[in-house]
């Protein structure tokens, strides 16, 4: 079913007070936010509803102030921190976890060797502070996604004005602003940070694929929005690569192996409580099947494996921040690579475990109140985000010929 293009408004802006603590204390909070997710997750993707109350609670929480460092009033938390909190909430909710992905994001880029000291001055207080940056990246027209059709030019007055259309806009409904990638008047790539609620940004529900429904992708168009001069911050040229480009990536990954636990959750639930088994099985119960238990087995070994090859992956992010290593395009180039491999591994277990979860219950659990098939949906839309052929092809490239993964955003 084709979404509605009627225009949505933007929500009033989130007064945040976020409570403060140590990372282990920010992460501890999410237990119950998870647990929430868990229960209201398979009727929200089946009914399509956005979940801006869960969102609200994750940033009370603090958890969206995890990266900001210390110096500027933050737990300092690590990439790892990071990828392990989106695990959580991926576990609950594999739409909330991807939605936030553009918000943790420009924290890392923050980080990153694109980032100046008055940007970092700039917007990490403010991170800190619980606001919500969603994005508006990818134009619907040009021959590749990242092709720019989007412009800040300045008017007859001199006045900075954002026009354009973006086809996803993924977290941005639930954002109090966007970074909005577009050409300045001299052709640079950059990104305008401007608030959602601006004269001239109509925001648009209308995202209709198959699976992630609820991520809040949809699209964003842009007329004569004004832009102020410290709202745009220039971007890489393409040709340089950068970790915050890689922890992207690793985020799918992340949000993946949420989703392999979220099958294992309902797999045990099921197995432990509706599951009957087979007229001819060799046991008496389900919970007894020895069939029924390799399935379950072998999710659990998904879910397992998978977090831990992308939180190795992450590691080796906070090792190249930690060093300083942002501007060595060797160590950079080994990151990238690093995480193409766990992408590629991470987010195949998933969609195998996905789809060993009805092995557990045969065809009740195809029901459509358990929603069960929503985790091979969800997982299979976020591994179409970037071909795994080309993360097996980059890995390979880079072993035999020492060759650099792509510069682009998009790998």
């Amino acid at each position: 079913m084709t979404r509605t293009r009627q225009p949505v408004a933007p929500r009033k802006p989130f007064n945040s007070n976020p409570l403060g603590g140590s990372v282990d204390e920010r992460l501890a909070r999410l237990s119950e936010v998870v647990a929430a997710l868990r229960r209201d997750d398979p009727a929200a993707e089946r009914e399509r509803i956005l979940q801006y109350e869960a969102v609200g609670t994750i940033r009370q929480a603090g958890v969206l102030g995890l990266r900001v460092p210390t110096r500027y009033g933050g737990p300092g938390g690590t990439a790892r921190d990071v990828l392990s909190a989106v695990i959580q909430i991926g576990r609950g909710s594999s739409n909330v976890a991807q939605a936030l992905r553009s918000h943790f994001g420009f924290s890392e880029r923050l980080l990153s060797n694109r980032a100046t000291p008055a940007e970092r001055d700039e917007w990490f207080p403010r991170v800190r502070d619980g606001i919500i940056v969603g994005n508006a990246i990818t134009d619907a027209a040009g021959r590749t996604p990242s092709s720019a059709d989007t412009k800040v030019l300045p008017d007859t007055a001199g006045v900075l004005r954002l026009n354009g259309y973006k086809f996803y806009s993924t977290g941005t409904l639930f954002a109090d602003v966007i970074a909005v990638s577009a050409l300045d008047a001299d052709g640079r790539d950059v990104q305008a940070i401007i608030p959602v609620d601006r004269p001239g940004v109509e925001l648009f529900d209308d995202w209709d694929g198959f699976g992630q429904r609820t991520t809040a992708s949809g699209g964003t168009r842009f007329t004569n929005v004004e832009v102020r001069p410290n709202e745009v911050i220039t971007v890489s040229d393409g040709t340089t690569l950068g970790h915050a480009t890689a922890f992207l990536q690793l985020y799918l990954a992340a949000v993946t192996v949420g989703i392999a636990y979220g099958v294992l959750d309902d797999a045990v639930e099921y197995v432990r409580t509706k599951a009957r088994p087979a007229s001819h099985s060799v046991a008496d119960t389900a919970d007894a099947d020895p069939f029924v238990l390799q399935a379950v087995g072998e999710i659990s070994a998904a879910a397992a494996s998978g977090e831990a090859i992308v939180l190795t992956a992450a590691d080796a992010i906070d090792r190249l921040v930690d060093e300083e290593l942002q501007h060595d395009q060797q160590a950079v180039a080994e990151v990238a690579v690093t995480v193409a491999r766990a992408q590629l591994v991470a987010e195949r277990l998933a969609i195998t475990a996905a789809e060993r979860l009805f092995d557990t219950g045969g065809a009740s659990a195809t029901a459509r109140a358990l929603n069960f098939d929503r985790h091979w949906r969800n997982a299979r839309t976020i591994a179409g985000h970037n071909p795994l052929a080309y993360k097996a092809y980059a890995a390979g490239n880079y072993a035999v010929n020492g060759t650099h993964p792509p510069a682009n955003g998009y790998f």
